[in-house]
């Protein structure tokens, strides 16, 4: 029985130590995506795309293993959260700016640590954040690439609608928002190619494959691609199983030859 007990409490402090580890793995998932409507004068749009960094900090490790220099920085909300320092969120938006220009949505629990501190925080660094606006993205082409960046959806700010007719002279869209669900407002009609979300860190703990949510990853939709992403960091908890820590370097081509 002794033996039993040993064995069953070094399993669980393995455990416990393995679920830490995955919490705070600085993995880059790189993605290659290509659509038939993609400027093909532009080349290649590179975009480092992070979510609910949470309590977490960005370190030199995660921006140095970059593939290459992005274009741009998108932030998928919950850039912080009640009780996290706001000197360690402005360090995390320092780097990305630095980086790369960088623009974000609010997540749900971004208002926790103040929106008006956090706006202007943003402002201060360089940041644009994106309440149901959009952003041009520089293009080689001539031709326009917007983001269109939907408030959060818990709190009902999200305005699709605003996003889509300022953006109708667009030739290609891309979508960030916090939530994945705003995908089930979307058709091909709205003439939105990829969706960047993150919001359910991929169930975060999940046992025998199962979780309260999917395992992030690309969903094929109507409309084009969903991105959910498993998310940098970790709300409450500071664990994970299954659905590891990451962050994502798309490039975006045209499948045109």
């Amino acid at each position: 029985m002794t033996i039993f007990l040993i064995g069953a409490v070094l399993g669980a402090l393995c455990l416990a130590a393995y679920m830490l580890s995955s919490a705070f793995r600085s993995r880059i998932t790189i993605q290659n995506l290509s659509y038939s409507d993609f400027p093909p004068d532009h080349g290649e749009l590179k975009i480092f795309f992070i979510s609910d960094i949470h309590r977490r900090k960005i370190s030199d490790n995660l921006l140095d293993n970059l593939p290459a220099a992005p274009d741009i920085i998108c932030i998928g909300g919950d850039l912080t959260e009640k009780g996290v320092p706001i000197e360690r969120t402005r360090e995390n938006v320092k780097r990305l700016c630095e980086t790369a220009r960088t623009v974000m949505v609010l997540g749900n629990n971004d208002p926790e640590a103040g929106l008006s501190s956090l706006e202007h925080l943003l402002e201060e660094e360089g940041a644009a954040l994106l309440k149901n606006k959009t952003f041009p993205i520089p293009s080689r082409s001539g031709k326009q690439i917007s983001l269109l960046g939907v408030d959060e959806m818990k709190f009902r700010w999200d305005r699709l609608d605003l996003v889509l007719r300022e953006s109708q002279e667009s030739d290609f869209r891309i979508l960030l928002c916090h939530n994945p669900e705003i995908a089930k407002k979307l058709t091909p009609e709205t003439g939105i190619r990829l969706v960047l979300s993150g919001h359910t860190h991929g169930g975060q703990i999940r046992m025998l494959g199962f979780g309260l949510y999917e395992k992030g990853k690309i969903h094929k939709k109507p409309f084009g691609d969903l991105l959910i992403s498993n998310g940098f960091g970790t709300t409450q908890l500071p664990l994970r199983l299954g659905a590891p820590a990451e962050a994502h370097f798309l490039t975006i081509t045209s499948s045109k030859k």
